[in-house]
């Protein structure tokens, strides 16, 4: 289980994120995490979009560029970014030449512990396939199969990759995703739900 403290470190960006709340803090209903960015790390997470999720960026310290909708925006120490249910984002990344530091408040508009422990075990996950090179320039898993059952683990809890449309994501989760998960894959790898420092 994923509790506050939990590290996760991006190989790629070598961004730092860490837990500050679970679903124990939360009753549930989202998490809070605070990212470091050092200087230009680009963006961690690729476009996508939630079904009922809300997403609260405070920026603390540096100079940030992120994407809501169709709009490039940029935010500095201070600002908060909303990010509402259904419109296609992307997280802050750093446009600075000093470490950007933002707090992330998840509010799933509703109660879902296990989409909490879910989704922040792909996070950890992913983190570890891209260690291990299993992962693509965008950080997304090579491995179709891989790629399918994170995709249908996520689209399970309303989150969907912008790139793609969510027919195609839904048929992909239906179809590669469930004979991934029949072969082995799993979404959530145990071995890489062990903090960066640890």
């Amino acid at each position: 289980m994923i509790r506050s403290g939990f590290v996760i470190e991006d190989s790629r960006s070598h961004v730092r994120v860490i837990v500050q709340e679970t679903e124990v803090e939360t009753s549930g209903k989202g998490w809070l995490l605070e990212h470091h960015f050092p200087p230009h790390a680009q963006a961690n997470v690729p476009k996508h979009l939630h079904r009922t999720w809300t997403e609260t960026f405070e920026i603390i310290s540096g100079s940030a560029l992120y994407i809501l909708g169709d709009e490039k925006k940029t935010a500095k120490t201070g600002d908060v970014i909303v990010m509402p249910p259904g419109v296609p984002h992307m997280h802050p990344w750093n446009a600075g030449e000093t470490e950007l530091v933002y707090r992330q408040r998840d509010d799933f508009g509703g109660v879902s512990p296990t989409a909490v422990q879910d989704v922040m075990g792909v996070f950890a996950t992913r983190a570890g396939l891209s260690r291990d090179g299993l992962c693509d320039e965008r950080g997304r898993p090579k491995h179709p199969l891989q790629l399918a059952v994170t995709l249908k683990l996520l689209a399970s809890h309303g989150g969907y990759d912008a790139s793609i449309s969510i027919p195609v994501q839904n048929f992909i989760a239906a179809t590669l995703g469930t004979l991934g998960q029949l072969l082995g894959y799993t979404a959530v790898i145990p071995k890489y739900l062990v903090s960066a420092e640890q």
